[in-house]
């Protein structure tokens, strides 16, 4: 037999629990929980002890039962019929019966099966009955006594036990258990001394518990009291203005590295505008003290009239102790002492370069062309210091090798770079060329240069159906400098179309060469391709193409001719005449105007004759390019894009370069979507033109496929329709219909003959479908450096060779001798001063010493 108090616990099972009635071990009770007990929680609560069971089981599974009563489970186990009880029935619930009444609700369907005495098993906590007392010291007085008259009624009877306890699982049927309950029952009534609803009303509302997925630790030992204290003492708490003042350090407080520390000492010391040093600096302590200057009071006060003398020998009472038993746990904070009776102070050591760099990294990286002398303002400003302006640039050339990358690692990835690039762009080529290295066994190679032909513009460029490109070259800045070489095209709209770049280490014909090769290979090109270059006549460009590319045309830039003409020859009479000769597109006006040239500068005519027209000139050009481009800016206005990344490290730079290039085809993209029509904007601009000049042709058919078409100033020429061609040559050279041209097809279409619209003329390669299809092929964006593949190769590319340059490096790009400045002043360049003493030219006021010189007068 077990005693029980009157604070029996009972099984659980859901939302109900199954009691032992303590002054009757035959009854038992099965109570609605109104708030849900953890079954776990209440097992450990539970005491006991296991001497035995009944080899018949009580089944619970059926509806409420709140009172019954058993004869004793002799009667129980000789048969199975359900005991009735003469105990009164809670709420008029029926009795256990076998046969349940129509008109009542069903109790138990099985047959019930009880021990004498519940107990408890060591591995489930269940309740079971049996028939020897086990006392426990939480047990009252009172209930032993009604425990001992209880063993003296039950030792009468005779019951068979079971050697070993069998307990199984009481389960609870809450469907079952629900059906017998009224809908509008409230579940609290079934006890009158219920109070637990009340108990929920007086509880406030706490915050909810948000999981955090990123924290690793478990909160688990946060249950113990002195954590819990701690949290809520270290809870930050708002003041009076809304702001949450939370200290730098606390007692207990870990962190897990060294350089953490060190950071969060450095911001303290310059928010707080204290001169902290270090006392001790190991692998295993850090103690850190205040060394400000403590104002002390010292002197007659009547002598002295109370002034304050500054004395270095009292020390601040500020410490910070941090120390770890090894190197394999955290660092603990162990002594902190947080008051200061030192004064503050404007020069601290903590706020160096290094810790300057680190906050200025974001205003670098949004404005890297920020002044120094701004930066120094605004951080004077914000930590109230004294920053040195040398202090500031030194933080500041940090800051952008931080945002930007270190020169020298970025060769050292430059493979698993291009590796990353073909993988994310298919199609895309990249070439990485090294110095001969005479240790063949060597890890170690020396970088030369780099080609990129990106897959998508590669594609594009194909499309465009123009076979037309730019060479040049623009200086590579920084402590390894080189030149970067742009290969350029036109699309539909006589826009710049990039199609390869190369870092090389010059500009010489090897790596022109080595330049054009994997150009020819990306383009398909051979010896016999009838491809057109433009350049700027630089000697290695020219004897590269020679070499390469023999049948291919080659045009000079006009403006670059002249640039090297007016060394010897200048004027701007000269220029127009130049410029004149080579715009007209006919060879008779190109004569005529070498002949003004001549009478105009006899020797700059001869110089210019010295090149041949083919290369610079539109009337002896071809019409295979379908342009006429007479100066290389479309080379020049990608290399201008270029400015702002010719001194970033190299995969910066090209990085810089691929991210340009991507941006300009969603320009245009959305150029796209606005037009209209079948060409593109620019043809459309050119052919509306050309059309309100065919307005005032007069025209003269010959009656085959012939058009004389007669201008103003009586100018004449024959156009040819079947032949698409005009004898002024601007359609054969440009692929769109000239003025004159217009003036045929519209004299035809007033004859009755189907001609078509001017547009339908035009070449395909200004059609919009072309431009269209060439920006069909968008370049792809690639991982960050932590994403990129690991390369294979046994070796590590170096920086190449630098001697650096004596001076400030220069930023700005040199301007030719007669390049006009843009300013709001006119400039006095090139002009003889006058004196204003002697007023003689050649000197000034300041220079005078009554020397002579050409008079004013004179």
């Amino acid at each position: 037999m077990v005693g029980y108090s009157r604070k029996a616990l009972g099984e659980e099972h859901g939302h109900t629990r199954v009691n032992s009635y303590f002054l009757s071990p035959t009854k038992v009770i099965i109570e609605e929980l109104v708030t849900d007990v953890s079954p776990e929680l209440d097992r450990n609560q539970k005491k006991g002890k296991v001497v035995g069971s009944s080899s018949i089981k009580l089944d619970y599974s059926q509806s409420i039962v709140p009172y019954g009563t058993f004869d004793g489970p002799s009667q129980v186990i000789q048969d199975s019929e359900p005991v009735m009880t003469d105990e009164p029935v809670l709420n008029d619930e029926p009795v256990m019966n076998d046969e349940p009444d129509l008109n009542d609700e069903p109790v138990m369907n099985d047959v019930p099966v009880m021990n004498d005495v519940p107990i408890i098993d060591d591995q489930y906590d269940e309740p079971v009955m049996n028939n020897d007392p086990v006392v426990d010291d939480e047990y009252d007085c009172e209930d032993s006594a009604d425990e001992s008259d209880f063993d003296s009624q039950h030792d009468a009877k005779k019951t068979v036990f079971d050697e070993e306890p069998l307990i199984d699982d009481v389960e609870v049927n809450m469907i079952n258990f629900c059906s017998v309950l009224d809908e509008d029952m409230d579940l609290g009534q079934l006890d009158p001394t219920n109070n637990n609803t009340k108990e929920h009303e007086d509880i406030e509302d706490e915050p909810l518990e948000v999981l955090d997925n990123d924290v690793v630790e478990s909160f688990a030992s946060e249950k113990e009291p002195r954590k819990k204290l701690l949290r809520s003492i270290l809870k930050p708490v708002a003041c009076s203005s809304g702001e949450v003042h939370t200290k730098a350090f606390k007692i207990g407080q870990t962190f897990k590295e060294k350089e953490k520390i060190r950071e969060v000492i450095a911001n303290y010391s310059v928010k707080e505008r204290r001169d902290l040093h270090y006392v001790k600096n190991d692998k295993t302590r850090v103690r850190v003290k205040c060394r400000g200057i403590v104002p002390e009071l010292t002197g007659d006060s009547n002598k002295d009239r109370g002034n304050l003398v500054l004395s270095k020998k009292t020390t601040c009472p500020w410490v910070l102790f941090i120390s770890r038993a090894d190197e394999k746990q955290l660092w603990t904070v162990k002594t902190y002492e947080d008051s200061h009776s030192c004064l503050q102070t404007r020069t601290v050591r903590a706020c160096s370069s290094k810790f300057l760099a680190n906050n200025i990294l974001h205003q670098v990286e949004s404005n890297p062309k920020i002044p120094t002398c701004a930066l120094q303002e605004e951080l004077v400003h914000r930590y109230s210091l004294s920053i040195s302006k040398m202090k500031v640039f030194r933080a500041k050339a940090m800051a952008k090798q931080y945002v930007y990358g270190d020169y020298e690692k970025q060769y050292g990835v430059l493979r698993e770079y291009a590796m990353e690039l073909k993988s994310k762009n298919p199609g895309t080529t990249v070439k990485i060329d090294v110095e001969t290295e005479p240790n063949v066994s060597s890890e170690t190679r020396i970088f030369k240069r780099i080609y990129i032909c990106l897959g998508p513009l590669k594609e594009g460029f194909k499309k465009g159906l123009r076979d037309f490109l730019g060479f040049d070259g623009t200086f590579f800045k920084g402590p390894f400098p080189g030149q970067i070489l742009t290969a350029v095209g036109l699309d539909s709209n006589n826009g710049i179309y990039p199609v390869a770049y190369a870092v090389v280490e010059t500009e010489n014909i090897n790596s022109w060469t080595w330049f054009l090769e994997h150009l020819g290979d990306d383009l398909d090109l051979n010896s016999s391709s009838n491809f057109t270059f433009i350049s700027d006549r630089q000697k290695g460009i020219l004897a590269a193409i020679e070499k390469l590319f023999p049948s291919a045309e080659q045009r000079f830039c006009l403006r670059h001719v002249y640039d090297n003409m007016k060394l010897k020859h200048k004027g701007d009479e000269l220029r127009e005449a130049i410029w004149c000769c080579g715009k007209v597109y006919n060879i008779p006006k190109f004569n005529r105007a070498m002949e003004k040239l001549k009478k105009l500068n006899p020797e700059a005519h001869e110089w210019l004759s010295k090149i041949p027209a083919k290369h610079w000139a539109r009337s002896h050009f071809s019409g295979r390019a379908l342009t006429d481009s007479l100066t290389n800016n479309l080379c020049e206005v990608f290399n201008s894009k270029l400015d702002e990344a010719r001194d970033k490290p190299i995969i910066t730079c090209l990085e810089y370069i691929r991210e340009y290039l991507t941006k300009r085809i969603v320009n245009v993209h959305k150029v796209l979507d606005k037009c209209k029509g079948s060409l593109s904007t620019t043809t459309t601009t050119i052919l509306e033109n050309n059309k309100t000049e065919a307005s005032k042709m007069r025209v003269l058919f010959n009656g085959a496929d012939k058009y004389q078409v007669t201008g103003l100033w009586m100018e004449q020429y024959v156009v040819n329709l079947k032949e698409r061609s005009c004898t002024c040559r601007k359609w054969d050279i440009t692929g769109i219909p000239c003025q004159h041209a217009i003036a045929a097809m519209y004299d035809k279409m007033q004859n009755g003959s189907e001609c078509g619209d001017p547009e339908a003329w035009v070449s395909k390669c200004y059609w919009l479908s072309t431009w269209n299809v060439m920006y069909q092929h968008t370049i792809d964006p690639i991982n960050g450096r932590s994403m990129w593949p690991r390369s294979d190769c046994p070796t590590t590319l170096l920086p190449p060779k630098h001697h650096k340059q004596v001076g400030r490096p220069k930023k700005k790009r040199k301007r030719a001798v007669d390049e006009p400045i843009q300013s709001t002043k006119l400039s006095r360049k090139h002009l003889t001063v006058t004196c204003s003493k002697c007023h003689n030219k050649g000197h000034n006021a300041r220079t005078c010493k009554g020397q002579g010189g050409p008079s004013e007068a004179g």
